[in-house]
């Protein structure tokens, strides 16, 4: 598994994406919800961002760093939701073209 790289070309590239994977982005998604449900998701966000915040010790001990912490959890459940809805969406319209070609 690849893990973060700061080498400046690959800043604004995906890391973790195989070739196939790259060439087909929602096999991802896919995946991803084939693993975890849309609640199983909600509830290890809060989880992460409860630890993150109630830890004494934490990366995020300023106002500025837990405020942006919570702006990143906000966007990442948004950005979940979406491609929950994308893949829920996407396999209802296989599921009906399947029955209307009679397989």
């Amino acid at each position: 598994m690849r893990t973060v790289n700061t080498h400046p070309r690959w800043e604004n590239q995906p890391l973790r994406l195989t070739e196939e994977e790259w060439k087909n982005p929602n096999t991802v998604i896919e995946e991803f919800y084939s693993w975890f449900q849309l609640q199983d998701m909600r509830e290890i966000l809060w989880q992460w961002l409860v630890a993150a915040l109630s830890c004494e010790h934490s990366a995020y001990n300023t106002g500025y760093a837990r405020s942006n912490l919570i702006f990143i959890y906000e966007k990442l459940e948004s950005f979940i939701e979406a491609t929950y809805e994308i893949n829920r969406r996407r396999a209802k319209r296989h599921r009906k073209k399947k029955v209307n070609n009679g397989v």
